[in-house]
C-alpha cells in the first residue's frame, strides 16, 4: 500500500499516519542507513562517519557517486529506524531471502543470524532463508540494524525490500506460499518420477518421455533448493556456492531438456540442425558454471533468459507451423506453450524483484502446463501404443502368410529332392550313355576305317577309281561320324561341375589358340595391343576362342583370312569380339548358327557338324554372358560376347 514517509534529523521513518490494516504490507524500501565494509553492532553507530541513505537495493547497484562503484564481494551494515502507531493489530517484519547472510537485530535485541557473517569468504558461512519476526505490541518506534555479508553472487546485500504487516497476514500468506510450493514441488516431482519409470520401464521407445521427466524433475528440485535449502539444514557446513553451482546446472538442464523435448515432438518440423545447437549452447553455459568463480557464473542467467525467450518464440513458430499441416497434438501444446510463456515471463517479473504474493497462482498455473504437457503424451503414447496393437495384428497375420508359405516350401523342398536325386539318377545314367559312346560305339568306327584301309592295300592293284571314290567315301563318312560324337560328348561336359578360376594374360591364351588353328600361318590375327589381365575359368574361355577362330578360318572364302579379336573391361565384366572379312551371314541366321547340328552351307568344301557354335553359346551362358552376331551376307562375320568376372 502506499504510504507517507517522513524524516527527522534521525533519519527515522514516520508511520504514524498510517492506518494498519488486517492485509497491509508497507514496504520499508527507502530511507535506510548504509555502512559498507562495516559490521556495526546497535549503539555504536555514533562512533562512524555520517552515513549514506540509500533505497533498498543490491549494493552492487547503488549509485553512490558517479566514479564509485561497489563490487559484488563484500560486507555493509544496514540501519532503518520506523515510527508506526501505538494503536495497531499485532504486526510482525518480513525479512526476505537474499544473497547475502545476515544478522538482524531490533531495538538492540540479537534476534536471528541467518549462515554466519565474516569479512571474508573463509569466516562467511552463506544461507539464504526468509523470516518473519513478530515486533513489540508495547512499543511504536523500532530501530532495524542488519549486517550483510556476500561472498558468491553478484547481487550482494539486501536486494528486496522488508515487509512490515499483520501477523496474522505474514503467517497466512508464508502458509499459502509453502502450500502453493508444496504443491508445485510434489506434482511436478511424482509426473517426473512417474515418466522417468514409465520411460525405463515400460516404454523407451519415445526419448521425449525422458526429456519431460528430467524437466519435471529439475524444475521440482529448483524450486525446493531455492525457497528452502534441504542440503543446507541436513548438512549445516555444505559449501553454498557448491549448491548454487548445482542450481543453475539444474536450471540449464531443465532448459536443455524442454528445448529437446519439443525438438523430439516436432522433429518433422524443426530446423535439422536445431537440437545441436541448443545442446552446445547449453553445454557452453554448463562449462561457464562448472569452471568460472563466484560470482561470475551467476551473470549467466541473463544470457540464459535470452536463450529461452528466443527459443519460446521459435518453439511456437513451430507449432503454428504444425497447426497448418492438421497435426492434432499441436493445438493441445500451443495452448500449453502460450500458458507457459505467459506464466515464464510472469515469473522472470517476479524473480527481477516483484511481490511475491502473485507467486502461488504462477505455481498452480506451472502446474497445470506440465498437466497438460503430460496428457499430451500419454496422447503420443495412447497412439503409438494403438499402432503398436495394430502392427502386432498385421504381425500375426503375417506370420499365418509366413505359415503357409512355410509350409507349401517345404513341400516344395521335398518335391525338390525327389528331383534331385532323379537328376543324380539322370546324371548318373548320362554318364553311363558317355562312357558307351565313348567306348562302344567308336570302336565299331575305328574298325571299318581299319578295314577299308586294309581293303585299299590289299586291293591297291585291282580297285578302279569307282571303287576307291566310294571307299574314300566311306572313310570320310566314319570321320564324320568320329566327328560327330566328339562333339556330342564336348556338349555334355560343357559347364559340369565346379569351375576354377585364374588370373592371366588373355594374349598368351590367343597365341596359344593361334598356334593350334592356325599352325601353318596362313592367316592373320590382329589381337589386342594392350594386353589384359583375364580372371576366368582358362579351359571354358580357351575352347571358346578356339572354336571362334577356327570358324573363321574355316568357312572363310578370302585368299587371306584376316580375324580381329578385341577386349574391353567393364566394372563387372568382360566384352571380346571376334571379326573375320569372311563371307558373313544373312541377319535371318543370326541365331540359327547357335543351335544344334545347325549348318549353313556356307562353304561347301567344308564338312561341319553344326555342334562347335553350340558349345560356345552353352560355356558363354554358363558364365552368365551374351553372344551376339553382327553380320550382313558378303561383309564378313562379327561376334560379340560378354563374360562375368
Amino acid at each position: 500500500m502506499a504510504v507517507n514517509q517522513q524524516k527527522n534529523e534521525l533519519h527515522i521513518i514516520n508511520l504514524q499516519s498510517t492506518t494498519i490494516k488486517e492485509n497491509s504490507e508497507i514496504a520499508l524500501d527507502t530511507g535506510w542507513e548504509f555502512y559498507w565494509n562495516k559490521l556495526i553492532q546497535p549503539g555504536d553507530f555514533y562512533k562512524n562517519n555520517p552515513p549514506r541513505i540509500i533505497s533498498l537495493k543490491s549494493w552492487t547497484e547503488l549509485n553512490l557517486n558517479k566514479t564509485e562503484k561497489l563490487p559484488s564481494f563484500g560486507y555493509a551494515t544496514y540501519r532503518l529506524i520506523i515510527s508506526i502507531p501505538k494503536k495497531r493489530p499485532h504486526v510482525s517484519l518480513y525479512v526476505p531471502a537474499a544473497y547475502s547472510s545476515s544478522k538482524i537485530w531490533i531495538n538492540g535485541k540479537f534476534f536471528s543470524e541467518t549462515g554466519k557473517i565474516g569479512t571474508n569468504r573463509i569466516e562467511t558461512l552463506h544461507r539464504r532463508f526468509s523470516q518473519i519476526i513478530p515486533l513489540d505490541t508495547h512499543e511504536t518506534n523500532f530501530e532495524i540494524v542488519i549486517q550483510a555479508a556476500n561472498f558468491y553472487h553478484k547481487k550482494g546485500g539486501i536486494d528486496k525490500p522488508l515487509i512490515v504487516g499483520t501477523s496474522h497476514h505474514l503467517h497466512d500468506l508464508k502458509a499459502k506460499r509453502i502450500m502453493a510450493d508444496m504443491i508445485f514441488i510434489g506434482c511436478l516431482g511424482f509426473i517426473g518420477i512417474f515418466f522417468l519409470f514409465f520411460y525405463l520401464l515400460y516404454w523407451n521407445k519415445d526419448k521425449a518421455i525422458l526429456y519431460f521427466a528430467i524437466l519435471c524433475m529439475s524444475l521440482s528440485y529448483m524450486a525446493l533448493s531455492d525457497r528452502y535449502a534441504p542440503f543446507t539444514v541436513v548438512f549445516e557446513s555444505v559449501n553454498f556456492i557448491l549448491l548454487t553451482r548445482i542450481e543453475y546446472l539444474t536450471l540449464f538442464l531443465a532448459g536443455t531438456t524442454a528445448s529437446l523435448f519439443f525438438n523430439n515432438i516436432f522433429a518433422n518440423f524443426i530446423y535439422k540442425a536445431y537440437s545441436k545447437i541448443i545442446v552446445y549452447s547449453f553445454f557452453v553455459l554448463v562449462l561457464l558454471v562448472l569452471f568460472l568463480n563466484a560470482p561470475h557464473f551467476t551473470k549467466l542467467l541473463v544470457p540464459f533468459l535470452v536463450l529461452m525467450i528466443i527459443n519460446l518464440i521459435y518453439v511456437t513458430c513451430v507449432i503454428v507451423k504444425s497447426i497448418i499441416a492438421k497435426r492434432l497434438e499441436s493445438i493441445l501444446l500451443l495452448v500449453s506453450v502460450i500458458l507457459g510463456s505467459i506464466i515464464f515471463y510472469v515469473h522472470i517479473f517476479l524473480f527481477l524483484g516483484e511481490n511475491g504474493n502473485s507467486l502461488i497462482y504462477v505455481n498452480f498455473g506451472y502446474v497445470m502446463v506440465f498437466l497438460l504437457l503430460s496428457m499430451l503424451l500419454m496422447k503420443r503414447f495412447s497412439d503409438s501404443f494403438r499402432e503398436l496393437e495394430q502392427s502386432k495384428e498385421v504381425a500375426m497375420q503375417q506370420k499365418k502368410e509366413i505359415y503357409i508359405k512355410s509350409k507349401e516350401l517345404t513341400n516344395a523342398n521335398q518335391e525338390l529332392e525327389v528331383n534331385l536325386k532323379l537328376l543324380e539318377n539322370y546324371n548318373t545314367e548320362l554318364d553311363d550313355f558317355n562312357h558307351i559312346v565313348s567306348h562302344d560305339l567308336k570302336s565299331p568306327l575305328v574298325s571299318v576305317h581299319s578295314l577299308v584301309s586294309f581293303i585299299e592295300e590289299d586291293l591297291k592293284a585291282t580297285l578302279d577309281s569307282d571303287t576307291k571314290n566310294h571307299l574314300n567315301l566311306l572313310k570320310d563318312v566314319v570321320a564324320r561320324m568320329d566327328a560327330l560324337i566328339n562333339g556330342l560328348l564336348e556338349y555334355s561336359k560343357v559347364a559340369k561341375g565346379k569351375k576354377r578360376k585364374d588370373l592371366f594374360s588373355l594374349n598368351e591364351l590367343l597365341d596359344k589358340v593361334i598356334n593350334v588353328v592356325d599352325h601353318q600361318h596362313k592367316s592373320t590375327f590382329h589381337i589386342p595391343d594392350e594386353d589384359v589381365e583375364i580372371y576366368a575359368n582358362k579351359l571354358e574361355l580357351y575352347h571358346v576362342f578356339q572354336n571362334l577362330l577356327s570358324n573363321s578360318i574355316k568357312y572363310n572364302n578370302k585368299e587371306l583370312a584376316i580375324i580381329k579379336i578385341s577386349v574391353a573391361k567393364l566394372k563387372n565384366e568382360y566384352v571380346f569380339s571376334v571379326s573375320d572379312n569372311g563371307p558373313g551371314i544373312e541377319p535371318k541366321y543370326h541365331t540359327k548358327i547357335f543351335k544344334m547340328f545347325s549348318q549353313l552351307n556356307v562353304n561347301e568344301d567344308v564338312k561341319s557338324t553344326g555342334i562347335g557354335l553350340a558349345i560356345v553359346k552353352k560355356i558363354i551362358s554358363g558364365n552368365q554372358g551374351i553372344i551376339s552376331v553382327e553380320s550382313e551376307k558378303d561383309m564378313g562375320l562379327k561376334i560379340n560376347f560378354t563374360w562375368k568376372i
